[in-house]
This record gives C-alpha cells, sequence and structure tokens, in this order.
C-alpha cells in the first residue's frame, strides 16, 4: 500500500502499510533493538491474505526511524507507547490489534492501559508485565560476553548471532544460517550501537484493566522473561488466553512460524 515517515513524540518513525485499505488493522510491535525485518514474512504474508490491514514501523532507536542520544534524551515503554499511537494517527487509524514481542508487547499492554478506546486486541509474545520482584528474575548469563567491543559491521553481527544462540531453547537445533540473514538485514537497515533499553516499571496490578481479548504465547525456556511472566500476564487480564510453548526460549523459532501465523489470525478473527 503505502510507506513512510511520522514526525511524533519528539522522533522520525519509518512506517509501512501492507493489506487491503478497508481490513481490520493490525498493528505490529517488535522488540527493542530488532527492527521490522524481524517479523516472519509468513505472518505478515497469512496477515494481509486474512484481510487484514497491516502496518509495521521501525521503533525509535532502530532501523530507519530516529536514532536517539540516550544520554540526552532517554526514554521510557511509555513514550514508545505514544510512539504507537502517532503511527496510527498518520495513517488515519482509530483503533488496532496489536501484536508486540518482547518489548513491543510491554508496549502493547502500556498502549492498551494509556489509550483503551485505540486497542481491539493484543498478542504478546515472549513479553512481561515486569519489572516486578514477584516476577521470576531472568538468567544474566545469556547476556556474558556482550559487552566486548564493537568496532565493525562484522563485530555487530557476531554479537546478535551470540545473543539469539543463548536466549534460544533446546526443542529445535539453532539455524545458524537463519539469523545470520536476518541480522545481516537488520545491519544494513541501521542500527544504533548506544541504544539502551527503556525504562519501564510493573505493570502487574493494572492488568485487570485490560479489557481486550488477549493471546499470550510464550516458551517454557525462556531466559529473558520466564514462563511464570507469562502466566502472570494470562491470570492478570481477565479475557485472555496462555499458549505454552514447551522447549523455546526468547525467539519466535522459524519451525513454529506457521503455527504462530494461525493463532494470531485465529485470535484477531474472534475479537474483531
Amino acid at each position: 500500500m503505502a510507506a513512510g515517515y511520522v514526525d511524533t513524540n519528539g522522533v522520525r518513525l519509518w512506517y509501512e502499510e501492507l493489506g487491503r485499505p478497508d481490513g481490520a488493522p493490525v498493528l505490529l510491535m517488535m522488540g527493542g533493538g530488532a527492527s521490522v525485518v524481524w517479523w516472519p514474512p509468513e505472518l505478515i504474508q497469512g496477515l494481509v491474505g486474512a484481510g487484514y490491514r497491516v502496518v509495521q514501523f521501525d521503533n525509535r532507536d532502530i532501523g530507519l526511524s530516529t536514532h536517539v542520544d540516550w544520554a540526552s534524551a532517554p526514554y521510557g515503554i511509555e513514550d514508545m507507547a505514544g510512539d504507537a499511537m502517532g503511527v496510527l494517527d498518520a495513517v488515519g487509524i482509530d483503533a488496532a490489534h496489536l501484536v508486540g514481542v518482547s518489548v513491543g508487547g510491554m508496549v502493547a499492554q502500556a498502549a492498551a492501559l494509556q489509550h483503551p478506546d485505540r486497542v481491539c486486541s493484543l498478542t504478546l509474545i515472549s513479553t512481561t508485565p515486569g519489572p516486578d520482584p514477584r516476577l521470576s528474575p531472568g538468567d544474566d548469563s545469556v547476556f556474558a560476553g556482550l559487552d566486548r567491543p564493537v568496532e565493525t559491521d562484522e563485530d555487530m553481527a557476531e554479537l546478535e548471532v551470540d545473543f539469539c544462540r543463548a536466549v534460544a531453547g533446546s526443542r529445535f537445533e539453532f539455524d545458524e544460517q537463519y539469523y545470520r540473514d536476518i541480522v545481516a538485514a537488520d545491519l544494513a537497515r541501521g542500527m544504533n550501537p548506544a541504544a539502551n533499553a527503556p525504562s519501564a516499571s510493573s505493570r502487574i496490578d493494572d492488568l485487570a484493566r485490560i479489557q481486550v481479548p488477549t493471546l499470550v504465547i510464550h516458551g517454557t525456556e525462556d531466559p529473558v522473561y520466564p514462563y511464570d511472566h507469562a502466566e502472570v500476564l494470562a491470570k492478570g487480564i481477565p479475557k485472555a488466553t496462555l499458549v505454552r510453548w514447551e522447549g523455546v526460549g526468547h525467539e519466535q523459532p522459524p519451525q513454529l512460524v506457521p503455527e504462530l501465523t494461525r493463532l494470531v489470525i485465529q485470535h484477531i478473527d474472534a475479537a474483531s
């Protein structure tokens, strides 16, 4: 359909629309430090084929969107929720189905709490309602060695692939070439080595205010957000359904993309 930029919240964000202009809107919200190239093409094609109007965008600090100087302009999850609403404004969408991965799932929750009239449903993948001491801590060992010096794109690519390997679960053999291809596309698109994690606060005590149908998909071996994070989300959101991915880590393995596509389309169909 169209691609362009929107100036909102003090940043410029790249976005793209796909599918039918009159279809039910779906906004894809990727995780921190990851551009739109991380969305599986099969998922996007499935949503478009199901008749949806799909909007994806690069978060601030990644890809073709503004790369922020964290030292002078720190930001949080709530700011990113405002970014998402700015994208919807730019394309003339009043309310959408939000699909969020990892940090994108945190942003989707914040959007549902701050702008409930603009959210039709939530799909929350590999994400958390935290940080919160009531939740199991992540495994810091997956970040070991990732603070090594990065001087070239090749160094950054190795670091990114090492992280993907570290957070993958045991269910499937790690497909190194699959991730190398995505990382190469991400680097070519634009990466900010100085990016920082957005500040965040716990939403556990606010989850009951989210009244839209919600699908929670989570791996049992996620070392970043352990599985009880998903259980708390599903218990706290009144209309939530939890899908347990046995042996999966902080990832959307290529072998499960067909299942992911089917689950997301079924959920949005039911909520539309």
